[in-house]
């Protein structure tokens, strides 16, 4: 539950977006110009970060949220899961890290009851109608980290690149 003044905030809410693939020499350097970003969002009054949970970047991301819940408990990990059983065919890691990130999320929301083609693109465009910012690590298109900025691009909100 949000209260009146952060929900009257121009920016209340980020969602995230990045590729699965993480660079492995930069992965450090990426690491902190994320959580650089999500300072900067919760400096301008985010409060809720939505990720999608997908490997990579969202795994990167929903952590970090939740480890800076220690000094700034009024950051929020909303996730946004394609379908039931997603990340089930994640490696062993990624399957913990996902379930920690279920747990400890204040808000879990599954878009679909099963895999469908097409249900990772719905869901990239609920995470963007959620948001008022994206964060976003893009490096290459096409990919559906391109197609989730074209779609924050055409809500008109801010992406903020990483």
């Amino acid at each position: 539950m949000r209260d009146e003044t952060i929900r009257n905030d121009p920016l209340y809410a980020a969602c995230f977006t990045g590729h699965r693939e993480l660079p492995g020499k930069e992965a450090k350097a990426l690491k902190e110009r994320v959580r650089a970003a999500i300072l900067q969002a919760a400096n301008r009054g985010v409060r809720r970060f939505y990720s999608g949970g997908a490997e990579g970047f969202d795994l990167l991301c929903g952590g970090l949220v939740l480890d800076m819940q220690k000094t700034r408990p009024e950051l929020q990990l909303m996730l946004v899961l394609p379908y039931t059983g997603y990340g089930e065919r994640f490696s062993a890691g990624d399957r913990r890290e996902l379930a920690r990130q279920r747990e400890a999320a204040q808000e879990v929301v599954y878009l679909s009851a099963h895999y469908f083609s097409g249900c990772m693109a719905i869901r990239n465009r609920q995470l963007v109608a959620e948001a008022d910012l994206c964060i976003a690590h893009l490096t290459h298109a096409p990919s559906g980290t391109a197609q989730t900025v074209a779609f924050a691009r055409e809500k008109g909100i801010e992406v903020m690149y990483v």
